[in-house]
């Protein structure tokens, strides 16, 4: 479905499954254990040396920078608090009980924003576990986060 909407998100989308199928299959225990620590390590060390050293500050600290960090921020604050809205919203119309903090799990920071969610939902309620159907929010976001990238990519491409 991904390639159809967005061809340029199939292989990140397509990576994220293979990565999935290594850790749930059970057979490739060392290569999904290997994928999770090692090769990570080693791939950011790598963009570190590769990528730092031409990140001078004149060139990065802009006011074209400081503005990107600023979107990302509004844009990270106002997910959050629509997600929340839009969970009441959900109880309102659904007519079932639904917490509205599983909206604001919606972010694609995999998997931390839904285990804060979890936290604060035991924090208010011992007996709130949330943590399941806030990974479900938090995978959901994370697919449509690279689904929007590979569209914004055609768009720019063109």
């Amino acid at each position: 479905m991904t390639g159809l909407i967005a061809p340029l998100a199939t292989p990140l989308i397509g990576m994220m499954m293979f990565g999935n199928l290594m850790r749930e299959c059970g057979v490739v225990d060392r290569l999904a254990g290997a994928a999770e620590n090692e090769l990570i390590n080693v791939v950011t060390i790598f963009l570190g040396v590769t990528v730092g050293p031409t990140m001078t500050g004149a060139r990065f600290l802009n006011p074209q920078t400081l503005a990107i960090f600023a979107m990302g921020l509004l844009a990270f604050a106002l997910d959050t608090a629509a997600g929340v809205l839009f969970g009441k919203l959900m109880c309102v119309f659904s007519g079932r009980r639904i917490n509205p903090l599983i909206g604001a799990s919606g972010i694609s920071a995999l998997p931390h924003s839904a285990r804060v969610i979890a936290k604060l939902g035991q924090e208010e309620d011992f007996s709130n576990f949330i943590l399941m159907q806030a990974m479900g929010a938090n995978t959901a976001g994370q697919i449509a986060s690279v689904i929007a990238g590979g569209a914004i990519l055609a768009f720019l491409a063109k």
